[in-house]
């Protein structure tokens, strides 16, 4: 998440819109109408034709908005993350956690953004990285040194991402033993498979989380040796 801010500088509205008279479109309506779409088509169906004809007008028109898709998703992305806010008092690895969890439920009600996250290649807007730099500082108050700051923020982003993927990709998260109720013939897998409890999933995004910021902790009671 090491990328400038989108500025927003371009026009609000399209010549063409108003000389015809059409009601004006904002950057803000062309987020939502491509947030809906996203939630409909998911990443690869996303195009500004498309968009443009959801919202009755012509692609130019939206030209005036974002540059092109990747902005889009972005914006799209960013907007999303606007209501993420870190708690204002208590221990760095309680703020951490919540603010961990707060973008889960984000990207789980729309996960098509996880893919627009592991795209590092596009710039990065001011609120997606406003909770980077919060996250990253809160994992900096933990004590680390700085060389391992950057390496404990990267797991626990990944825990996030890894959980939502796995939750909104399988299905109850059910394994061969459970859905059939036979053994798979595997003694571990048999005996230490995971409930269909959808409540586990939230279980184990808090171990996660946990394995991690203990260790965290260790490391830094220890004096963070090398490894």
């Amino acid at each position: 998440m090491s990328r400038q801010p989108l500025t927003g500088t371009r026009p609000v509205t399209g010549a063409a819109d108003r000389i015809r008279g059409r009601p004006t479109l904002t950057r803000g309506d062309v987020i939502a109408a491509g947030a809906r779409l996203l939630d409909e088509v998911g990443v690869e169906g996303v195009t500004m034709r498309r968009l443009a004809a959801a919202l009755g007008t012509g692609p130019a028109t939206l030209y005036w908005h974002v540059r092109d898709k990747d902005e889009l998703l972005v914006a799209i992305l960013d907007d999303s993350l606007r209501d993420v806010v870190p708690p204002s008092a208590g221990p760095w690895d309680r703020r951490l956690v919540d603010v961990l969890q707060q973008c889960r439920v984000v990207l789980r009600a729309r996960p098509a953004l996880v893919l627009v996250l592991w795209s590092a290649r596009w710039d990065l807007g001011p609120q997606t990285l406003r909770v980077a730099d919060t996250l990253v500082g809160l994992v900096a108050d933990s004590g680390l040194p700085d060389v391992e700051v950057a390496d404990a923020y990267f797991a626990l982003f990944s825990v996030t991402l890894g959980t939502v993927s796995a939750e909104v990709h399988t299905p109850g998260n059910v394994y061969p033993s459970e859905a059939t109720g036979t053994a798979t013939g595997y003694a571990h897998l048999d005996r230490y498979a995971p409930g269909t409890d959808p409540a586990r999933m939230d279980r184990r995004f808090d171990y996660g989380l946990r394995v991690i910021i203990d260790g965290i902790a260790a490391r830094v009671a220890a004096g963070s040796p090398p490894g």
